[in-house]
Order: structure tokens, then C-alpha cells, then sequence
């Protein structure tokens, strides 16, 4: 009796495993397409800025706010890319600065 049962525990298991392969989930995951992933990404535009006195990049970034909502320190990786002489220096009245201003930018996906 323990064989009978024995076999058909084995041909029990060995039926699951081969229609998981065939039909299940790992023929599935082999198979599958990927989506398409749609990254919005932030672009900005250049707003050249005459300083004055006393000025700071949190003032000139609280007097020119971008569109969408983007971190202080992005925004300011983006400042120090436009103006790279300004990260060893601090800003000086009567400078020409670029600020970045990001746009909401609209991105499609098909």
C-alpha cells in the first residue's frame, strides 16, 4: 500500500511541476513583455539675473520659483551647472547669474 501511495504522490508532484512549466508562472515570466516605462523628466529653462546687495541662491530661487515642485538640492545642481564659478565664491552685487527655472513639461508615452 505504502508504494501504491508512494507512486502516486510522485506522478501527483511530477504533474504539478510540468504544468507549471508549460502553462504557469515561469513560462509566463519568461515570456512576458515589458511595459513602457514613461520618465518625466525636469527640464528648465535659463533666466539670466543681475545681483544685487546681500543677495543669496535661496533668495534669487525664492524670487524666481519654478513651475513644478522640484528639491532644493537638485535645484541647486542645476544652479552650479550653469554657473560653475559660483561654487568656491559667493555671489557678488552687479553679477550676472543664470537661474534655472523648471517647466512642467509634458511627456507622452505610446
Amino acid at each position: 500500500m505504502r508504494i501504491i501511495g508512494l507512486a502516486i504522490l510522485i506522478l501527483v508532484c511530477s504533474y504539478i511541476i510540468k504544468m507549471d512549466l508549460l502553462d504557469g508562472t515561469i513560462s509566463l515570466a519568461a515570456f512576458s513583455q515589458t511595459e513602457q516605462e514613461c520618465i518625466k523628466e525636469n527640464k528648465y529653462e535659463i533666466f539670466p539675473v543681475q545681483t544685487i546687495e546681500d543677495d543669496t541662491i535661496l533668495s534669487l530661487f525664492g524670487v524666481y520659483p519654478s513651475e513644478v515642485w522640484v528639491s532644493f538640492p537638485d535645484r541647486l545642481e542645476a544652479f552650479y551647472q550653469e554657473n560653475p564659478h559660483l561654487r568656491n565664491q559667493q555671489i557678488q552685487a552687479g553679477e550676472f547669474v543664470n537661474v534655472p527655472i523648471y517647466k512642467d513639461t509634458q511627456i507622452s508615452c505610446s
